[in-house]
């Protein structure tokens, strides 16, 4: 408990915007809104802690994600919703949107092809939502074949578009944009260097990115 107390929060303003005719995997879409890191490497010694940088910015009917990884070599191997892509190179959005009701929360996995695993729930009990739940959650990824090893570039994106609706669905709750909690990540299970990284730190022996007592404050600005 004392740890817990004397760790400091991160603290991220999530910028609105007014882009709703502008594709949102356009450079221009983003150049306003700031940048987070996900710099907190855990757990593993091999030195392997690629660069990441996070954005988050929401409009009146979507909230929208991009991450940049910094990786010449990468594994992309899972094509399908709700595989277990946190084995391939990944990034991740565990998002609590209503703390004040709920310690449930969402984890968005992506790997570098697009692929998705979402789930909703908290600790060990957590459900995936259903394909068509997925396939509402719009993504563009810079990588678009598997490979394992050099992907051709010096970095990989992906961009994302989330209904606020899947929220309001599974909260019962109107999303008011009130200020939420969540963590950013990057991980890679069975990549040639296992790797863990987080926004705001963990404290854990073991690997594990499913303890909500560690999401930083997410402030929706008005």
């Amino acid at each position: 408990m004392f740890v817990l107390l004397k760790m400091k929060k991160k603290r991220h303003i999530v910028t609105k915007i007014d882009k709703s005719q502008e594709r949102f995997s356009r450079q221009s879409f983003w150049k306003d809104v700031p940048l987070l890191e996900i710099g907190n490497y855990l757990w593993m010694r091999n030195n392997y802690k690629p660069k990441v940088d996070a954005q988050i910015c929401y409009s009146d009917n979507f909230l929208f994600l991009r991450f940049e990884a910094f990786e010449k070599e990468i594994r992309a191997t899972y094509t399908e919703i709700n595989s277990p892509v946190y084995k391939d190179s990944c990034v991740e959005f565990f998002f609590n949107p209503f703390p004040e009701i709920s310690e449930t929360y969402f984890n968005f996995e992506i790997n570098p092809l697009g692929a998705m695993l979402v789930e909703f729930g908290k600790d060990r009990k957590r459900n995936a939502l259903s394909v068509d739940e997925i396939k509402g959650i719009e993504v563009d990824a810079s990588v678009t074949a598997p490979v394992e090893g050099l992907h051709g570039a010096e970095s990989w994106r992906i961009y994302c578009k989330i209904p606020l609706a899947i929220f309001e669905r599974y909260y019962r709750k109107e999303f008011l944009f009130d200020n939420a909690k969540g963590n950013f990540y990057k991980c890679g299970d069975e990549t040639k260097f296992k790797h863990y990284g987080a926004w705001n730190e963990i404290i854990s022996e073991k690997p594990n990115f499913h303890l909500p007592q560690f999401f930083g404050e997410l402030i929706f600005e008005k």
